[in-house]
């Protein structure tokens, strides 16, 4: 029994140490943000993503984050997601 408690004692300890860990490194990382994300911004310039148009949905969205489909005629075609893709080759 006494081997119970200590294990769920130290089960308890480990919890509260990792939780109150997690909340000092996002105070951190708010107050001091990583390097990766201050590299990212320099070189960017700042400056906003540009924007693409599915060209199934219409949508607009991040240039980043579209779907790229390359045309035979070497234009390039953007989509918001795999299935407007799939659904723009059906046509």
């Amino acid at each position: 029994m006494l081997k119970i408690l200590f294990f769920l004692f130290l089960l308890f300890l480990f919890v509260t140490i990792y939780s109150f860990k997690k909340r000092v490194d996002n105070i951190l990382d708010a107050i001091f943000p990583p390097r990766d994300k201050a590299k990212q911004n320099n070189n960017r310039n700042n400056r906003p993503e540009q924007l693409v148009k599915c060209a199934n949905c219409g949508v607009y969205l991040p240039k980043s984050e579209a779907v790229k489909k390359i045309k035979l005629t070497g234009g390039v075609v953007y989509f918001c997601s795999e299935q407007c893709k799939k659904e723009y080759g059906k046509r």
